[in-house]
């Protein structure tokens, strides 16, 4: 085979890895923010919700971007207990940017001011709470129990 030939084909070679490569990178990097970003809706959170008994107001609604820090503090180690409780970890998301969906809840007895927030990353509720936001309030998980 000629010089130049096989000069051509590592050549060839070469950029075909390169392509592939990148092809390779270029999957990684959407398949990371498609699992970021999921597939949760504000719709989704709230037939949760529904299905763990709690009436919401959907037109209370709310959509925030939350982070989970690297590092937790003491409040974040009891937040994530009561999430290890209903069998949810936020420690797994350390660092992460997540979404909370947050309702106000009509049927919780004894409180006025109930709010249920839903955690969500990658298409999937990773954690979540209903608390009440007055002076005497609480912070529980889904199932109400404190």
């Amino acid at each position: 085979m000629p010089r130049s030939k096989k000069i051509f084909l590592k050549k060839f070679a070469f950029i075909l890895i390169g392509v592939i490569l990148a092809i390779f990178a270029v999957k990684s990097v959407v398949s990371y923010i498609s699992a970021a970003t999921g597939t949760v809706t504000e719709e989704n959170a709230a037939s949760f919700l529904e299905k763990c008994g709690w009436k919401i107001e959907r037109s209370s609604a709310e959509t925030e971007e939350v982070y989970i820090p690297a590092v937790f503090s003491e409040v974040y180690e009891r937040y994530n207990a009561i999430q290890l409780k209903q069998g949810y970890d936020l420690s797994k998301y350390k660092g992460e940017r997540v979404i909370k969906y947050s309702f106000t809840v009509t049927n919780y007895k004894g409180f006025d001011n109930v709010k249920a927030h839903v955690l969500t990353w990658g298409g999937k509720i990773i954690g979540g709470d209903i608390c009440s936001t007055e002076l005497n309030g609480f912070m529980t998980g889904f199932s109400g129990e404190e």
